[in-house]
């Protein structure tokens, strides 16, 4: 017997258009009480097209400057993890002049499972292997790292990976490795996809305005952005295969 398999993937995206906050709620029949703080997270849930074939389970919500009712919002959302029937999509609000007003994080029990995508299931054992085996025959990487022995810590949202690396090579990868990474390179769900699935390579531009963080020898994470950026250029071309 053959299962039918969800094609959703990571880095898919929808948007809903500008609309007027009250005529948005005024055309669904809404009512909300007077200084609720509910209206971005429906505004978002009546913009933004669902999941096919998913019904919501889940919602983690922020509010960074509350929609009110005479805003001009809109809305995008981006898949950032699909694993098994489970789905995880992050969605922003954005107001008339471009500025997040409010965004969160949905999660999606999906009708049919998904085939699994490990090219896109960023921080996982399984995409680090296929990121070590494109940076094997990358020479710029073992250069920079030629007289380097330490662990490079990667984490996307609560996944964490380490990349035992000795003299160039890289010689372990592991969810953790006993004595904890060097330093961890740290950023959200939404910022790894934006990072890995974009149109341009921009891990320095993004560095450099301070969008990623990180955890444990931070003077190790300066010095070592070369070859951090070649992991991250490596990730690129191993997602876009798994996309194209």
């Amino acid at each position: 017997m053959s299962t039918t398999l969800n094609t959703l993937r990571v880095g898919d995206r929808t948007a809903g258009s500008g609309r007027m906050a009250a005529d948005l709620l005024a055309e669904s029949g809404i009512v909300l009480p007077t200084g609720t703080f509910a209206l971005g997270t429906v505004a978002a849930e009546l913009l933004t097209p669902p999941v096919p074939a998913a019904h919501r389970t889940g919602l983690r919500w922020t509010a960074i400057t509350p929609v009110t009712a005479v805003d001009r919002i809109r809305s995008e959302a981006v898949v950032t993890r699909v694993e098994g029937t489970t789905a995880e999509r992050f969605v922003r609000v954005l107001d008339a002049a471009g500025a997040v007003r409010e965004e969160g994080t949905e999660t999606w029990r999906l009708a049919t499972p998904s085939e699994p995508v490990p090219a896109l299931d960023f921080c996982t054992p399984a995409w680090g292997e296929l990121l070590r085996d494109h940076l094997e025959a990358d020479s710029a990487f073992g250069s920079a790292l030629a007289t380097w022995d330490g662990t490079v810590g990667l984490r996307c949202g609560d996944r964490e990976l380490h990349l035992r690396i000795y003299r160039g090579r890289i010689v372990d990868v592991t969810r953790r490795t006993p004595h904890g990474a060097t330093f961890t390179f740290v950023a959200p769900d939404h910022t790894w996809v934006d990072l890995i699935l974009g149109a341009h390579d921009d891990f320095m531009r993004r560095a450099i305005g301070g969008e990623f963080s990180c955890t444990g020898d931070g003077y190790e994470y300066l010095r070592l952005t070369k070859p951090l950026n070649l992991i991250i250029g490596h990730a690129r071309a191993v997602a876009r295969k798994a996309r194209s």
